[in-house]
């Protein structure tokens, strides 16, 4: 077996598993059966998208070729909760905004996989785009100004311990 024998049983192999991985997440079939572009794993770490226009980094899970384009699927591992939780959806319209930026193309939406369960369709919308570059134009100004914002759920304030300060978190 030569070289070239070898890259081509190895990539074969790993679009088995990629194929494995993506059927046992319950992504839906048209989304698995198309071309991952991108994909983060632990065993081979892959570069960061960076947009400077806006100071974001991330990296997001896999970045799949659709019919539709290019798309986000990020995997969580908690339960499937009834919605999805509004910080997992800002961190997958931060990832179509990274696409938007370093691909010169604007994903139309993107996937949100938990633990058991299928996953939610979270469309890549203006308003979401311009909600996510506000939320964090304001986390920069608390950054900047050395504040922290006041806590809003009694849950958070709960888990301070009865300490002075309850904006303060542990």
């Amino acid at each position: 077996m030569n070289t070239i024998d070898i890259l081509i049983v190895g990539a074969g192999a790993i679009l088995l598993i990629l194929f494995l991985l993506l059927r046992l997440t319950r992504v839906p079939t048209q989304v698995y059966k198309n071309k991952s572009v991108y994909f983060d794993h632990k065993e081979k770490p892959i570069e960061a998208l960076f947009s400077s226009k806006y100071g974001l980094v991330g990296k997001p899970d896999f970045i799949l070729h659709t019919k539709d384009g290019l798309l986000p699927l990020e995997i969580k591992h908690s339960r499937k909760p009834h919605q999805p939780y509004p910080s997992h959806v800002m961190q997958l319209i931060s990832y179509c905004l990274l696409i938007e930026e370093t691909k010169g193309t604007k994903p139309r939406y993107g996937f949100l996989q938990y633990r058991n369960g299928n996953p939610f369709y979270i469309p890549y919308t203006e308003e979401k785009k311009i909600f996510l570059i506000k939320t964090m134009g304001k986390m920069r100004g608390y950054i900047d100004s050395g504040e922290c914002p006041k806590q809003t759920g009694y849950s958070k304030c709960k888990k301070s311990h009865g300490n002075q300060d309850k904006g303060q978190i542990l």
